[in-house]
């Protein structure tokens, strides 16, 4: 492969990630690339390649690729303030990357699960600002951490969980740790094939769907049931 990316080849790979996910990050493309050509890995580092992955995109765009740019990420939601205090989410997850929150919410997991993802770097802002204003106002959720073996950050040092913290003394945040970690691998809901998700050290070598999968399953076992949801007992007969 020389300096510019084989468009063909990325297309290619960009359509295998199409048949499982409806959306995919340039890191995706790139551990695609790892697990189809080994031997460019000393070539190609992965942050090299979104560069010309970049490049590529901004000449025709790839179906499926989610912006790279920061700047794609500081949309708002059209939701009016008054409607969003109305809401609080059933779980909170945590990831390390704006790309995985993006990945997320391409997904539309965020809505169907009423998961509110957000990244350490305290992105999107105006999620955040919604959690911290409702967490003030009494509302509670459990956290889930989602993050490559590499990213050592504690997420309660960092809002809107720090005012999560502060504010739940006397009753303890229900939390886990879901990421990749010494010892620790992903577990894969999806029996991802050759147990690839169990060997990754970053989370965009697991295929989308089942990364997704596996946090949205993870997170929503610590949040409690809905009691509107639970069944309705047959009522017992007078005598």
């Amino acid at each position: 492969m020389s300096e510019a990316l084989d468009r063909a080849l990325v297309e290619s790979l960009a359509a295998e990630l199409r048949a499982t996910s409806r959306a995919f990050t340039g890191g995706n493309v790139y551990h695609a690339l790892m697990r189809a050509r080994p031997e460019l890995g000393p070539r190609w580092s992965q942050q090299r390649f979104e560069r010309a992955l970049e490049r590529l995109v901004d000449r025709r765009p790839i179906a499926g690729l989610l912006p790279m740019r920061a700047a794609a990420r500081t949309g708002r939601w059209p939701v009016a303030p008054r409607e969003w205090d109305a809401y609080f989410p059933a779980a909170i997850l945590v990831v390390d990357r704006p790309a995985i929150v993006d990945l997320f919410a391409a997904s539309g997991v965020i809505v169907q699960s009423r998961i509110a993802v957000i990244c350490v770097d305290g992105t999107p802002r105006h999620v955040v600002r919604w959690l911290q204003r409702a967490v003030r106002r009494g509302h509670r959720a459990p956290v889930g951490y989602l993050h490559d073996q590499d990213t050592v950050l504690y997420p309660f040092l960092f809002e809107p969980l720090a005012t999560l913290i502060e504010r739940s003394r006397r009753a303890p945040v229900a939390y886990r740790d879901l990421g990749i970690g010494p010892g620790r691998r992903l577990r894969d809901p999806l029996g991802y094939a050759g147990g690839r998700a169990a060997k990754a050290r970053r989370l965009e070598e697991v295929p989308p769907s089942c990364l997704v999968a596996y946090a949205v399953q993870e997170v929503l076992r610590m949040a409690p049931g809905d009691p509107m949801l639970a069944p309705i007992r047959p009522q017992e007969s007078s005598s």
